[in-house]
């Protein structure tokens, strides 16, 4: 439970929050009535001030001082860059010191030094860390102050400490309810809006999730009834439709998540309606719910998200009672394997929508897409594995110009002639086609218009060829590219690839055609950034040597490109942006190779899993790699004690997977006794290694 006492506010405190306990503006007005001071506040009244003795000051000179002095009678003294900061980052302070800061000067600022250099160094250095007890009182003084990016920062840390269980958590006591309650005002009258989010989806939620008994839930939620804004109830086993009542007065109420409440009954959906100010709900996988619960959703016409997503037992006639809900922006009925064309009639009044997801809802075909016409405002549409529509309902889509993304994956019947019906939403940005198993080259033709394109996925199209691509090369636009299990890419066709100059992502899984001469063809993507080629069986070391150029490469997947030696890995030291490296399943690969990853210190994740031929020596060109985080080394049959001491400097190794590594002895993974606070050890298949060795527990 947090102790509000040591974090610098009390219950009289946040009462007052509004007014200011520091008063500033109150001790100011008093400066400026006494008459021996003779001050004019220039921002207060500008229509006073006397020219004749106001000296503006020249902020053009950066070696230039200036003296602030505070409440404590201390003063101190800052450069013209803090000054200038101070006055950019803050309305407050531009104000005071505009032209006048002479005038100003005189008059102490009403906090102490010590605060002020706190506010100060945070401002400066956004990893500046304050101590937990002093970050809301330090807030309060961002805040009356105006430094938003100080609040913003200092909230953040507040929200880590409790993320981190620095603080001692809540209870259901009555007293550390109390004190939530405080915060949660200080948050509100802050404006401290992801902090009150997460207390209240995080922290009154888990309390609330915790609790049995429903007058243990009612004492519990009536501290917070007439504030709160956001509740996660889900996965809840506890809850049942009773629940639902004791949210009757929660009339701030604007977020609410019931996924998986499986207890959960129309009934229950009755006590929603005094929620009038809901605008997000999620019924995602409340099995019991029919068509008759939708009704009791009819008043909430604040809603704007609304997520259905595995509620088999709704059908067509439930839809009919959305059709009030005008402000729904957002509405999934993923998986309702019930729903029909006829229930999408029902949508039609619902043209504020902006992203409808129909993925899996199998019985719609051509015919009901026409239902989509008036949905003008759509930008992500998601008809994944709606498999009984052929493209000619696309014909429908031709209004919703805003299309965005659009999910077609898995659509089996999709024709080439139903992408010709693409063809006028020239928004597109992502377009998913994957598994669209009747799609040939003639369709691609259809997409050259879609110059928006940002995404496309093409993986699994097995009819696709080389040829095909041709027709991508417009997309000049275009960042990621999935063409994976296009059994019939050849190398000539990834020279179509070479005018899409910003591809950051590039798939080409199982693309079993390509050989060395096909990678040549990838030397001028210098954006790429990820590059999967696992299992391409025809990738030797000479293909490799067509990689230098792409620096800018973070991901690079060799996964099961069995040809590959020692020298290939030559090829790779050019690449230190890298981070991922998957050499898996590498049957060639040996000690020496290693030695070529040496370079890439940047490497977070390393896969030498199934690299038969790697022994002990090997693991010692790993020890310069001080940023490696996941390490598999799984099957490495030749490991033994010995090589783990290789890894002992790595230290930021958080998961290491010696899977049926049949040396590996206790002893040997004592070693790690040091890394035991951060190491996630993964040892599978060897009865005679015991986890608690590593973690001191023994």
């Amino acid at each position: 439970m947090l102790n509000t006492s040591n974090l610098g506010f009390s219950h009289s405190y946040f009462v007052n929050t509004m007014t200011s306990s520091y008063s500033q503006s109150q001790e100011i007005s008093n400066h400026l009535e006494d008459e021996d001071n003779r001050l004019v506040d220039p921002v207060a009244n500008p229509e006073e001030m006397d020219p004749s003795t106001i000296q503006t000051l020249d902020f053009s000179s950066s070696s230039e001082e200036f003296q602030l002095s505070f409440q404590d009678g201390t003063s101190l003294n800052i450069s013209h860059f803090q000054l200038a900061l101070l006055k950019e980052k803050s309305l407050y302070f531009k104000n005071l010191w505009s032209g006048n800061f002479q005038e100003t000067l005189q008059h102490p600022l009403a906090l102490t030094q010590k605060e002020f250099k706190h506010l100060l160094d945070c401002l400066m250095d956004a990893n500046f860390k304050f101590p937990l007890e002093e970050i809301t009182s330090t807030i309060q003084l961002a805040d009356y102050y105006e430094l938003t990016e100080v609040v913003k920062n200092l909230e953040e840390q507040l929200i880590d400490g409790y993320k981190s269980k620095r603080f001692e958590p809540f209870s259901s006591r009555e007293e550390s309810l109390v004190e939530l309650k405080e915060l949660l005002n200080f948050a509100q009258q802050c404006q401290l809006n992801v902090l009150k989010k997460f207390l209240e989806f995080t922290v009154v939620s888990a309390l609330l999730n915790q609790v049995s008994q429903l007058t243990e839930f009612e004492r519990i939620i009536n501290h917070f009834s007439n504030g709160i804004e956001s509740i996660n109830f889900s996965d809840n086993i506890y809850l049942t439709d009773a629940y639902l009542l004791a949210l009757k007065d929660c009339k701030n109420l604007k977020v609410l998540h019931l996924k998986s409440c499986e207890n959960l009954t129309d009934a229950g959906l009755a006590h929603l309606t005094p929620l009038v100010a809901l605008q997000h709900l999620d019924l995602s996988w409340c099995n019991s719910l029919t068509d008759a619960g939708l009704a009791h959703l009819t008043p909430l016409v604040a809603l704007q998200h609304l997520d259905l997503s595995w509620c088999n037992n709704l059908t067509d006639a439930g839809l009919a009672h959305l059709t009030p809900l005008l402000d729904l922006q957002y509405l999934s009925l993923r998986i309702c394997p019930n729903l029909t064309g006829a229930g999408l009639a029902h949508l039609t009044p619902l043209t504020a929508l902006q992203r409808l997801n129909l993925s899996r809802c199998n019985n719609l075909t051509d015919a009901g897409l026409a239902y989509l016409t008036s949905l003008v405002a759509l930008q992500h549409l998601d008809l994944s594995f709606c498999r009984n529509f052929t493209g000619v309902g696309l014909a429908h889509f031709k209004s919703l110009t805003d299309l965005e993304h659009l999910n077609l994956y898995f659509c089996l019947k999709l024709t080439d002639a139903g992408l010709a019906h693409l063809t006028p939403l020239v928004a597109l940005e992502y377009l998913n086609l994957r598994f669209c198993l009747k799609l040939t080259d003639a369709g691609l033709a259809h997409l050259t218009l879609l110059t928006a394109l940002q995404r496309l996925n093409l993986s699994n199209c097995k009819n696709l060829t080389g040829a095909g691509l041709a027709h991508l090369t417009s997309l000049v636009a275009l960042q990621r590219l999935n063409l994976s299990r296009c059994n019939n890419l050849t190398d000539t066709g990834l020279a179509n690839l070479t005018p899409l100059i910003d591809l950051q992502h590039l798939d080409l899984i199982e693309c079993y055609n390509l050989t060395d001469a096909g990678l040549a063809h990838l030397t001028s993507l210098v954006a790429l950034q990820r590059l999967n080629l696992s299992n391409c069986k025809n990738l030797t070391d000479a293909g490799l040597a067509h990689l230098t150029s792409l620096v800018a490469l973070q991901r690079l997947n060799l996964s099961n490109c069995k040809n590959l030696t020692d020298a290939g890995l030559a090829h790779l030291t050019t690449l230190m942006d890298l981070q991922h490296l998957d050499l898996s399943n590498c049957k060639n690969l040996t000690d020496a190779g290693l030695a070529h990853l040496t370079p890439l210190v940047a490497l977070d994740y390393l896969d030498l899993s199934d690299c038969d031929d790697l022994t002990d020596a090997g693991l010692a060109h790993l020890t310069p790699l001080v940023a490696l985080k996941c390490l598999h080394l799984s099957n490495c049959k030749n490991l033994t004690d010995a090589g783990l001491a290789h890894l002992t400097p790595l230290t930021a190794l958080h998961y290491l997977d010696l899977s049926n590594c049949k040396n590996l002895t206790d002893a040997g993974l004592t070693r790690f006794k040091n890394l035991a606070a951060s190491l996630n050890l993964k040892i599978l298949g060897r009865k005679n290694l015991h986890k608690e060795e590593i973690w001191g527990q023994k």
